[in-house]
């Protein structure tokens, strides 16, 4: 499995499996009570 990331404020990091079920994606960086919808992702 690898990853990508991306960003300075905020870091989108990407992971999952490249012939595989598995993906996803972390974003760090993101204050406290900062609400974040999946269509802002």
């Amino acid at each position: 499995m690898s990853y990508n990331t991306f960003g300075h404020m905020f870091r989108v990091t990407t992971w999952g499996e490249s012939h595989g079920p598995a993906i996803g994606a972390t974003v760090d960086g993101c204050p406290p009570n900062v609400p974040v919808t999946p269509e802002m992702l």
